[in-house]
């Protein structure tokens, strides 16, 4: 990475190290300037000695940027020279500086001379302070964290509607194994033939619903804690935030309004042919628009604050998602457990009537 030589000390070192004058003189002096630039990017020392070391041979070529880079630096150079008369501006430049609108003043009536008038409207800001600019950061910023925490606000309800769904599918299971455990429907051999397998587990039906009911309990215990956690804590926060998102909205109202009423009282002043008349009193007025902004500033400084305060909510809202999840899993961990259970019962106790079935069996055939 080239060594940034456009600092003012760098380039007095080379100027004062080659040239004696207050102009370069001759090429061969430029030829220098340009060896000891590269000989400083390389992290040797600013000295002309050093070009005796190229006496008969080719000078170094230092190492520079980009042209368009170069030239934008040459333009920020020229600028700060108060003594040039060139703008050097490109039209970002001026963009970034201040853009305006023009609009024109509607004729008055019952004037016999009649001229044009335009009234100019800075789009920018009149007061740039660093208030007004930590101001705009803190609102972007904030912005940005409330989409942000809006939009897992969004994510959560989406999980927790299905736990809700979840929870009356897992009863309409329930209800489903009732059905089936307590159907009286005489089943034919010439349909089952010597298979008895659904008859002995209908049976043992009955007993699942129980196991079904607790789960679709706890999800529903699960959905309504983390319902209330999204209802009640998370939706103060994001309110709190679109709170302060409305607050700047009115507060940069009012800095334009405010704006405009300072430009159009300094109009009226221009135009006034009694400027000595109105200037105390445009003063004044101006004094107060001062004042009303900077106590409206203090006031979004302290809301600011107050919203960075609450910003901790966040991690508590997630430490008891956290923990309802935690416990609701380990809730259905055990149930699901039990289910499991009584489930491989059901195929056990098939078995065990197969093999008495099949001992009966033999011991006839004896």
């Amino acid at each position: 990475m080239p060594l940034d030589l456009s600092g003012d000390t760098f380039l007095k070192k080379f100027w004062c190290a080659v040239i004696k004058t207050s102009s370069i003189s001759s090429r061969n002096h430029f030829y220098k300037c340009l060896t000891l630039m590269t000989l400083a990017q390389q992290g040797k020392a600013i000295d002309e000695k050093l070009l005796n070391n190229y006496v008969n041979r080719e000078l170094l070529t230092p190492t520079v940027e980009k042209i368009t880079d170069l030239e934008d630096r040459l333009i920020r150079l020229l600028r700060n020279d108060q003594q040039k008369n060139t703008l050097c501006f490109h039209y970002n430049d001026l963009c970034v500086l201040n853009t305006i609108q023009v609009d024109l003043v509607p004729e008055k009536k019952d004037v016999i001379i009649r001229h044009v008038e335009y009234e100019v409207t800075s789009m920018k800001p009149a007061d740039d302070s660093d208030g007004i600019q930590m101001f705009r950061i803190s609102q972007t910023y904030i912005a940005y964290l409330h989409q942000q925490l809006n939009g897992i606000r969004v994510y959560l309800k989406s999980i927790n509607e299905k736990n809700f769904k979840n929870a009356h599918d897992f009863a309409n299971i329930e209800k489903t194994l009732q059905i089936l455990g307590s159907d009286s429907t005489t089943i034919d051999r010439w349909a089952t033939g010597p298979n008895d397998y659904w008859a002995t587990i209908q049976i043992g039906l009955t007993d699942l619903p129980s196991e079904m009911n607790a789960i679709s309990e706890r999800i529903n215990e699960r959905y309504k804690r983390d319902d209330e956690v999204i209802n009640d804590h998370f939706h103060l926060l994001i309110d709190l935030l679109q709170g302060y998102k409305d607050l700047c909205r009115r507060f940069e109202e009012a800095l334009h309004n405010e704006q405009k009423a300072i430009q159009k009282a300094n109009n009226q002043q221009r135009r006034s042919s009694t400027t000595t008349d109105t200037t105390p009193k445009n003063d004044n007025n101006l004094e107060t628009i001062e004042k009303r902004n900077r106590h409206g500033l203090k006031f979004v400084q302290i809301e600011t604050q107050v919203v960075y305060a609450n910003l901790e909510a966040f991690v508590c809202i997630l430490n008891n998602l956290g923990n309802t999840q935690c416990q609701g899993s380990s809730d259905l961990v055990n149930i699901w457990k039990s289910f499991a259970s009584k489930v491989s019962q059901l195929g056990q106790n098939y078995i065990n009537k197969f093999s008495i079935q099949k001992s009966t069996t033999i011991g006839l055939k004896k």
